[in-house]
């Protein structure tokens, strides 16, 4: 065999490059998901905390329906912000029922990945990992710093009479002392359960994206190296007096297959891990795609209304960023994971023309894996549209389309 010991890598180093130990932490304890790896204490305390979230938030979404119910439209500056609110809310409510109904799968893709790493990717392909997976964590610990601002700026930034970052509907008086700072830590731990839940799950999926797009890319690079194999085996006249040193065409017909081998499996487990995301993620991406439509289109409309103060309109402006940031991360890097699984295809077709030598079987089946390769992995809400930066856009221009049709009836 040809093949060097840099082919496997430690199962330690490939569980560094694929650890999401950290994010899996702020999920149980956020009670947003169990980590799979809890005990039976750790477990009853997520349970627990899952059970009070739920609790809150179903008096909190009763509290938003009441006051809709009892104020209709006739103050259509204060419905529509009541109705982003209770939209932002209930899609949140409905996306913790969803994460535990698809608790084992998501267990089992990150698992599945990590066996990934460790099975198909050699030592030197794990360094490039370890190095992008270093840059996907930074980029996620600040986008989940820059929840955790905006949820102090909301929580902190009063919008009721009362002084409540938010306007609810209330059987007693919220003026009292102890009823304001009951009522304010009430509405304080809705902003910071909501906010770190949706961004820590958030979080999670788009590493499991990453993780998929960087598999593509360092298989597209174990296909292309194909070609450094096949090179130096076609000896010139200069050569023929060193060609014991040469790799006898069998054993390099045996090196090709076997790597070729390890690329289609490849291949085939990072299909099956990005249709079991898509079967995860699809119906909740095409909720979530809807309700931030909705939210940027009535938090524009809040923004052009409340010029009556900088409190809140900094109020409204950073929920209207952290709304599209919630979208903007899936579009971007589902973009990128289209992108790589497009270069698949290229890279097994460079490696077609260096393969003439090799037996038919072969190239059977490096020409399979480019015809699979033709049809790009992508992550789509619901099987409407893929997540890609142009839908963001269009989703942004519709938006904004509903917006401009609110805006000209309130002035009307």
């Amino acid at each position: 065999m040809l093949l060097t010991s840099s082919w496997k890598p430690s199962a330690a180093a490939a569980d560094d490059v694929s650890d999401l130990d950290y994010l899996l932490k702020i999920l149980h304890w956020s009670g947003t998901m169990r980590h799979p790896h809890a005990g039976p204490w750790a477990s009853r305390a997520h349970y627990l905390i899952n059970a009070f979230s739920t609790v809150a938030l179903l008096l909190f979404i009763c509290s938003q329906a009441v006051l809709l119910w009892r104020d209709g439209a006739a103050d259509l500056e204060r419905f529509t912000l009541s109705l982003s609110v209770l939209d932002t809310t209930s899609v949140f409510m409905i996306r913790l029922r969803h994460i535990a109904a698809l608790e084992a799968d998501f267990h089992r893709l990150a698992m599945q990945e990590r066996r990934d790493f460790g099975e198909f990717l050699s030592a030197d392909d794990l360094r490039l990992v370890h190095l992008r997976s270093r840059s996907i964590r930074r980029v996620v610990s600040v986008y989940l710093l820059s929840g955790v601002f905006t949820s102090i700026v909301y929580a902190a930034t009063p919008i009721s009479a009362e002084g409540l970052p938010f306007i609810l509907a209330l059987p007693y008086d919220a003026t009292r002392p102890l009823a304001f700072a009951a009522t304010w830590l009430y509405s304080a731990y809705i902003v910071f359960s909501v906010d770190i839940g949706t961004m820590a799950a958030d979080s999670f999926n788009i590493t499991l994206m990453v993780q998929l797009r960087n598999q593509l890319d360092l298989l597209s690079r174990n296909l292309r190296s194909l070609n450094d194999s096949v090179s130096p085996t076609k000896p010139t006249s200069f050569q023929t007096h060193s060609i014991k040193n040469i790799r006898s065409s069998e054993d390099l017909s045996h090196d090709i297959h076997y790597r070729l081998r390890k690329s289609v499996l490849h291949h085939q487990a990072i299909i099956r891990n990005v249709e079991l995301l898509e079967q995860c993620l699809g119906r909740m991406l095409l909720g979530q795609s809807l309700s931030i439509g909705v939210c940027f289109c009535f938090q524009l409309f809040q923004t052009a209304k409340r010029s009556n103060g900088v409190q809140e309109v900094g109020k409204t402006s950073s929920y209207l960023v952290i709304v599209l940031s919630l979208l903007f991360v899936y579009c971007w890097y589902g973009d990128d994971l289209i992108s790589e699984s497009e270069k698949v295809a290229l890279s097994a077709y460079d490696a077609v023309t260096s393969l003439q030598e090799c037996p038919t079987s072969t190239k059977r089946s490096l020409l399979l894996l480019m015809l699979r390769a033709q049809r790009p992995l992508r992550i789509t809400a619901g099987g409407f549209f893929s997540l890609s930066r142009e839908s963001f856009v269009s989703v942004l221009n519709v938006s904004y389309s509903f917006f401009t049709i609110l805006r000209n009836f309130n002035d009307e």
